[in-house]
């Protein structure tokens, strides 16, 4: 019943996606200018996601499932957010905690790296907040409160100004009972339940402050998006429960890199999968090309390689492995000193480095660098429509030498002949239906097929394509290797976009990579006029 509890919790939270995360002050008051001076506007494209709050000069605190909404930057010192310049926005590295999975287990957290040091100044509106030392338990009906830009109505809208409200702490035992018992460990309930006052969509990731200066929980998720209360209670994450982990980091002030790197996940949501089948059926040629690769996601893009071996070490120095918090999601390929070139899809799965130096991922003597930017043709909007390659730029220069090189690049537009063979590697499955990528990177070889028969193959291609693999050979890749290179008498020609579905079982649809040549003056532009 454990597992039939938690099961549930999750179709109530995630269900309902963000509908059922915390987001809206509902009858609170806007905030006093000059207090909550630690409240932190969470951020996408300049477009709040999330609450957070400062915790020290470097740090922001938020959710972990704002993590979702893939954000980009924080704003600091003003609570209204139509009065933002640029030296109120800051950049961010995401810190997720290593056990978080969803709201529904719990561990709902996460650390924001900022960009710059925020300067603290009795002239500067910015103050972080004091967390607790230890371990706590709040009493019930203590007043507490909770901020945010959320909406202050059941499907409103995000406001410009910063709003807060008294919620009480509820008994962790009635909260348990009224949530029938499926709530997850290091939880704080308050609000919702036995009175009008409490949160729902948009403040996910702000704090939970008793005392008027301590922050004792952040803001996870409540009922579905029923913000008309007396509801459920909302429910906050336990600060306190979590404190190892926190002061590590702020000790360090760096993420949990090493303990993350290499998790393997199935990044394709089997749902999704499903309630895509409709669509797929409707429409033909590029329409039918853009719903098989749309709806089945990732599922549908290059990721392993099909019958191939292990690549030896002192071969193919220039491959890197993209990563985000799960570990590995797609291979790349080093074109300069401070610049790795990828899939533009590879977007998707929200890298923040790369590993190279190496073959092998769990070598303790790989090298590590950030992402700092990521550069795609303003004309990519999909894999089907082609122009899927991305440029990495790196938040440090690579060393050469030491099992570090660049590969070359064409000079000017190519056209491969018919039948040439060529490499394909990466660290993606080996087999269809696979659930995990290989530690060592392995290799395959691919013949070009002609480009007319191609097309006639998949009905439609976009323009800027090569195709090499999984037609007329048992060789190929499929999910994980996006992004990784073909390589062709020692040059990367192009770049690892798509094959069939997921069906890893050759011959079937040639295998199609973004021809590398036809981009050469935007890379140029990128590489020459881009440095650290």
């Amino acid at each position: 019943m454990h597992v039939l509890h938690k099961l549930l919790l999750f179709h109530v939270v995630t269900g309902f996606r963000q509908n059922a995360l915390g987001s809206e002050i509902i009858n609170g008051a806007k905030s006093k200018r000059k207090s909550m001076l630690y409240m932190a506007s969470v951020q996408n494209n300049r477009n709040h996601i999330c609450g957070g709050f400062l915790v020290s000069e470097d740090f922001v605190m938020t959710a972990a499932h704002c993590d979702d909404y893939n954000p980009t930057s924080v704003v600091l010192g003003t609570h209204n957010l139509k009065m933002v310049n640029d030296d109120m926005r800051y950049d961010v590295k995401r810190c997720k905690h290593s056990s978080y999975v969803n709201v529904s287990e719990g561990n709902d957290i996460m650390l924001l790296k900022l960009s710059r040091r925020v300067h603290l100044s009795k002239k500067n509106l910015i103050k972080p907040i004091q967390l607790p030392t230890q371990q706590i338990k709040l009493k019930k009906n203590e007043k507490c409160q909770v901020a945010g830009w959320g909406y202050i109505r059941t499907n409103g809208s995000i406001v410009a100004e910063l709003r807060v409200v008294d919620v009480p702490i509820i008994n962790l035992k009635e909260c348990n009972k009224e949530w029938h018992n499926i709530l997850p460990e290091g939880v704080i309930c308050a609000g919702g339940f036995g009175t009008n006052k409490g949160f729902c969509q948009g403040d996910s990731g702000g704090p939970l402050v008793c005392n008027r200066k301590l922050a004792v929980g952040v803001v996870s998720f409540n009922n579905n998006e029923n913000c008309n209360y007396p509801d459920l209670p909302n429910v906050f994450t336990d600060i306190s429960k979590l404190l190892p982990w926190i002061k590590d980091i702020l000790k360090k002030k760096q993420c949990e890199v090493y303990k993350q790197l290499y998790k393997r996940a199935n990044l394709t949501p089997p749902k999704r999968q499903v309630h895509c089948l409709a669509a797929i059926m409707r429409g033909l040629h590029k329409f039918l090309l853009f719903q098989v690769l749309a709806c089945l996601g990732q599922s549908a893009h290059g990721s392993k390689i099909i019958h191939g071996h292990k690549v030896p070490e002192n071969s193919m120095q220039f491959m890197v492995s993209v990563q985000n918090f799960d570990g590995h999601v797609c291979g790349g390929f080093l074109v300069s000193e401070d610049f790795v070139m990828t899939a533009a899809h590879c977007e998707d799965s929200n890298p923040f480095l790369v590993v190279f130096g190496t073959h092998n991922l769990n070598d303790p003597d790989r090298e590590i660098r950030f992402i700092e930017r990521h550069y795609k043709p303003e004309t990519y909007h999909s894999v089907a429509n082609g122009g899927d390659i991305m440029l990495l730029k790196l938040s440090e220069k690579a060393e050469m030498g030491n099992g570090v090189q660049l590969i070359e690049l064409p000079t000017s537009e190519i056209q491969l002949p018919d039948n040439a063979l060529c490499q394909v590697a990466g660290w993606g499955l080996t087999e269809t239906s696979g659930f995990f990528g290989v530690d060592d990177l392995r290799v395959v070889d691919v013949s070009v097929i002609n480009p007319n028969t191609c097309k006639e193959l998949w009905y439609h291609l976009p323009d800027g394509v090569i195709c090499a693999g999984g037609y007329g050979t048992n060789k190929g890749f499929c999910q994980g290797d996006s992004g990784g290179p073909l390589v062709c008498n020692g040059m990367a020609v192009g770049v690892v976009s798509y094959n069939w579905n997921r069906n890893c079982n050759y011959p079937n649809a040639p295998n199609v990579y973004t021809d590398v040549s036809k981009y050469l003056p935007w890379i140029k532009n990128i590489l020459n006029h881009t440095k650290i």
